[in-house]
């Protein structure tokens, strides 16, 4: 029987079925790869802090990669964000890009894999490129394609203008600088790679074309519930959000909740209702603004998201910056929720208001659309059953 290829999988996170954004994406990789091929994962990060994986875990080997900070380097990145041009000269004053002291890794990868036929690299994320062109050099027949997800660029000044927003001006500038240092590192992406893979098409159209590049997207997708819960029909009327809470985006859109929907619902809304917000790492400051706000239940974390998802009636997204396309948006779908979500929410999603989600910006366009679907059974049906359906035909996971 011939062995199958191998495939190198370089990712910034271990691939996880129920981790974060960036592991759902990965974990979705794994999964295609480990069709076809034997995978190999070369992973950011220190071995000891992984959990312990299952004996069926989909891929062969893991090396973990351990990203090496200088004196040296931590000048460089300074200069870097001082003077964004220097991103010009060299990606080392890229103030995050990963760069690896050691080839100690790769030599015994490359012991490892003698013989063998490596048939495809996939390089996951920008920052992470340097370590994909040293894989590439040493197997120059492999298909090597990266995965940007979204683009670095413009992903970081819309996080940077959500700080601002937030009156956090010194990560606002910081953040500037880097998206700054990200365009013109992007401009010569395409030079190297044979595919470079996006979850928002709209982000394709920002890239600089060249002949033989393929840019092909690929959409985030989610495993869907085995059998999602119907709407409630009894108890206050449950609103949901999650994400994690020291993502700027993320942390914006509950100081909106907080702050604008609350007050707004308060004199709306007639009927009981109740807020659920779910996420890790919130700062000291959101911490004490969700204690002292009426009708809101925080939960840091919880076991299980099903449960949170079975007992709410309608998922709000008020997003107004990020990139790529959101989870979030996705898992409202797939638990057959009414969505209510800001442009930002929907990014990248072939979604219509009113057939799939209802759109809303500002507080008062939120406080109607959660006045309709909670006075209007018929219509927060129809609406999750369309998000439901769509999401199930495109973004659901085989």
């Amino acid at each position: 029987m011939t062995s199958r290829p191998v495939a190198l999988f370089v990712t910034p996170v271990l691939p996880l079925p129920g981790g974060s954004g960036r592991a759902l994406r990965a974990w979705d990789w794994l999964q295609t790869l480990s069709r076809d091929h034997r995978v190999h994962l070369l992973v950011a990060g220190d071995r000891d802090s992984w959990p312990t994986l299952p004996a069926d875990y989909p891929a062969e080997a893991l090396w973990p990669l351990a990203d090496g900070v200088s004196t040296t380097r931590r000048y460089r990145r300074l200069a870097g964000l001082s003077l964004p041009l220097l991103a010009l000269c060299s990606r080392r004053f890229v103030s995050d890009w990963q760069q690896w002291t050691s080839t100690s890794t790769l030599e015994a990868l490359e012991a490892r894999l003698a013989g063998e036929t490596v048939q495809r690299i996939v390089v996951f994320r920008l920052y992470l490129q340097d370590l994909g062109t040293a894989l590439a050099a040493r197997y120059p027949h492999a298909d090597y394609a990266l995965d940007l997800d979204d683009l670095e660029s413009r992903t970081r000044t819309s996080v940077a203008l959500a700080s601002w927003r937030m009156g956090q001006y010194r990560d606002a500038l910081r953040g500037l600088s880097t998206a700054i240092q990200y365009r013109l590192v992007e401009r010569d992406i395409a030079r190297q790679y044979r595919t470079l893979y996006l979850a928002a098409s709209d982000d394709a159209r920002h890239l600089p074309a060249r002949p033989g590049l393929s840019i092909a997207c690929r959409p985030n997708r989610i495993a869907l519930p085995a059998t999602p819960a119907g709407l409630p029909c009894d108890g206050p009327l449950g609103l949901l959000f999650v994400g994690t809470l020291n993502y700027p985006p993320n942390e914006e859109a509950v100081r909106f909740l907080l702050t604008r929907l609350i007050p707004r619902l308060s004199t709306t809304l007639t009927s009981p209702w109740r807020l659920r917000i779910i996420g890790r790492h919130a700062s000291t400051a959101l911490q004490a603004l969700l204690r002292d706000t009426p009708q809101v239940e925080f939960t840091a974390e919880v076991g299980d998201l099903d449960d949170s998802y079975a007992r709410s009636h309608i998922v709000l997204v008020p997003l107004f910056a990020g990139g790529g396309t959101k989870l979030k948006t996705l898992e409202g779908f797939a638990h057959r929720r009414p969505v209510i979500s800001t442009r930002q929410g929907v990014r990248g999603l072939a979604v219509t208001s009113g057939e799939h989600y209802l759109a809303a910006h500002g507080a008062e366009e939120f406080a109607a659309s959660i006045v309709a679907l909670a006075t209007r059974r018929e219509l927060a049906e129809r609406i999750a059953n369309a998000g439901w359906a769509l999401c199930r035909q495109q973004y659901a996971r085989p």
